[in-house]
């Protein structure tokens, strides 16, 4: 009855929800409540992949909602439902903690609230009388009124391998939606940005140093040779670094490119100081 109350485009759920579905999923697994089966031999100890969408839906999604009174997971999350702004077309092959990674890495900045069909759609009652007339199924119409879709690939097979997803992507061209590909999040990113800052402060400051104690204060123009000389030696790295894909072996280079930065920008930061200090 919710369901025919609320219309398939408010069937959704929140950033937290998948969260929290996450940290749930995890929690099944260590109490042997998602464990493998013949089509998914997952690895109970990962946490980058986990069990498909098909698992989690079978052993955790439908049996709690079938008690919650066969209503979707996101309505017994949200009973008046919340408005669509992000329609996620998936295949299903993909681990769940893939497909919500993704997800929330790629999550457009505008949108509050998004369509997943293992989630939105009552899986303990009729699906398949709900999609027989593709254009007005809950899919058409959730899709209809977000403004965005975001497109989960996976590491197993093409999304385009099941045909829900190619009809979902028609539409969403025909209507002009915002179409995104999600991807993983970068891993320690936080951690790794303030690596570089550092590498650079820490290049800058030495460079100061030796460019104060060497060259004469009467010969600015050296300071400028020198930027000029560190700048084009970081556009061949810029440069070689893009015909390669990230490696052990660029990584030495991506360091060098972070020191000539901090040495560049040294170097420039004395003309300056010149200037200001006979000007």
């Amino acid at each position: 009855r919710l369901h025919q109350e609320v219309p398939p485009s408010r069937w959704c759920v929140t950033r937290k929800d998948l969260r929290r579905l996450r940290a749930l999923v995890r929690a099944y697994i260590s109490q042997g409540r998602i464990v493998q089966t013949a089509h998914d031999e997952f690895d109970a100890a990962d946490q980058v992949v986990g069990p498909s969408i098909h698992t989690v839906t079978q052993q955790l999604i439908t049996p709690i909602t079938d008690k919650a009174g066969k209503v979707s997971w996101a309505l017994m999350l949200h009973p008046d439902g919340l408005e669509c702004d992000v329609f996620v077309t998936h295949c299903w092959a993909e681990g769940v903690y893939e497909f919500i990674d993704k997800v929330l890495a790629s999550w457009p900045r505008r949108g509050r609230h998004a369509y997943c069909c293992m989630l939105s759609n009552p899986q303990n009652l009729d699906i398949g009388g709900l999609i027989n007339t593709p254009r007005d199924s809950p899919f058409a119409q959730a899709l209809s009124a977000a403004p965005y879709m975001l497109v989960v690939p996976n590491s197993k097979v093409s999304i385009y391998s099941r045909i829900w997803c190619a009809y979902e992507a028609f539409l969403a061209y025909s209507e002009s939606k915002v179409i995104i590909t999600a991807s993983a999040p970068i891993p320690h990113l936080q951690r790794q940005v303030a690596i570089l800052c550092v590498t650079m402060d820490v290049a800058g400051c030495a460079s100061f140093l030796v460019l104060q104690l060497s060259i004469p204060a009467e010969d600015p123009d050296s300071f400028i040779d020198i930027t000029n000389y560190l700048c084009t030696a970081a556009y061949f790295i810029v440069f070689a670094l893009g015909l390669l894909q990230p490696s052990k072996f660029t990584r030495p280079f991506e360091l060098v490119l972070v020191l000539i930065a901090g040495a560049s920008a040294a170097s420039y930061t004395h003309y300056l100081l010149w200037k200001v200090s006979h000007f």
